[in-house]
């Protein structure tokens, strides 16, 4: 591999102008067009900035996501917007999935709510979406007789999803799948379950011929391995601030990896010494030979910062993935 690349893996923050401006619409002060120009200026200039820091994909920012759910939940049917729940460890929340019915889609979900024209097409387009298995976990079912029958019927849905977009363009796509790894009760997922995780990935990626990722954070990956390795994806995202590093470097990967090494969640911002000489001590650890795909990006969704911050984040992506390709190649 000749270069390490560099991403952001989630919803970046609303820079402030835009949230006065969405206060002002909700209080009827101002205009639904109004509104909608004022996210495609706040979108272009996240763009300009992740273009500018030499990101090797591009979002949009997801600045119109209330949630992670939210594009899912308000477009299928079978699916009814459900009350407010905390989001896993953090002071934010998401409208719960209520699964009423049959899920079905006749739409395109993600259309209405994508800026893909801001977005110039000489830049690599990435999209990110919810994984089966986080979004069954954190649905309400009152519909399936079990968890693993609607995770099926979600990954088909979502494969189709994913077919539109990259017929669209998309060049890569990312699953979040924070339930995966998050267990605050200290018990992790069972070899069965994870078992049904790998096969619904296959459904979700069968045909599918961009690049792709299962991201996770809020916890420990070393607790899905060695089964996450079976996974048909083509990189694995690791939270290294919620990882056992000693654990994590018993394994040999032989595909690519995300290293969540920019802290989303923490303010301040890391020295960057310190980490190009973890992730050089991952990377020659996990990999026995030679390198697969590495990218370094935020551990998760960089909305928990104020959007000043988060530009600077964002900034230091590419600094830290070129000091460390020097490290690593010399």
């Amino acid at each position: 591999m000749e270069t390490i690349e560099c991403y952001i893996t989630g919803i970046l923050p609303r820079p402030e102008e835009l949230i006065e401006v969405t206060r002002a619409y909700d209080r009827a002060r101002i205009s639904r067009e109004e509104l909608e120009n004022a996210f495609e200026k706040a979108t272009k200039e996240v763009i300009r900035i992740q273009i500018t820091a030499g990101l090797s994909y591009i979002t949009d920012g997801m600045l119109k996501w209330q949630d992670l759910f939210r594009p899912f939940t308000e477009k299928l049917e079978g699916v009814h917007v459900g009350s407010l729940a905390r989001w896993f460890n953090n002071n934010t929340f998401y409208r719960k999935p209520i699964i009423t019915n049959r899920i079905t889609c006749e739409k395109n979900i993600l259309e209405e709510i994508t800026y893909r024209k801001l977005i110039p097409k000489d830049v690599l387009w990435k999209v990110i979406l919810p994984a089966p298995y986080t979004f069954i976990q954190l649905a309400e079912n009152q519909a399936y007789s079990n968890k693993t029958d609607l995770m099926f019927e979600y990954a088909k849905i979502l494969n189709k999803e994913l077919s539109k977009l990259v017929n669209l363009g998309v060049k890569y796509i990312q699953l979040s799948d924070p339930a995966l790894v998050y267990q605050p009760i200290s018990k992790s997922i069972s070899r069965d379950e994870l078992s049904m995780v790998k096969a619904a990935l296959d459904t979700t990626f069968k045909g599918i011929s961009v690049k792709t990722c299962l991201q996770t954070f809020f916890g420990d990956f070393t607790q899905i391995l060695p089964e996450a390795l079976e996974f048909s994806v083509d990189h694995l995202g690791v939270d290294i601030y919620e990882t056992h590093m000693e654990k994590l470097v018993k394994y040999s990967f032989d595909k690519g990896i995300a290293l969540g090494i920019i802290d989303a969640r923490n303010s301040l911002m890391e020295n960057m010494d310190e980490l190009v000489k973890l992730a050089k001590k991952i990377v020659k650890t996990i990999y026995l030979s030679d390198f697969e795909e590495i990218f370094v990006c935020p551990n998760c969704d960089l909305e928990y910062l104020p959007w000043k911050r988060a530009k600077e984040k964002i900034k230091t992506l590419r600094v830290l993935a070129t000091r460390l390709e020097e490290e690593l190649h010399g």
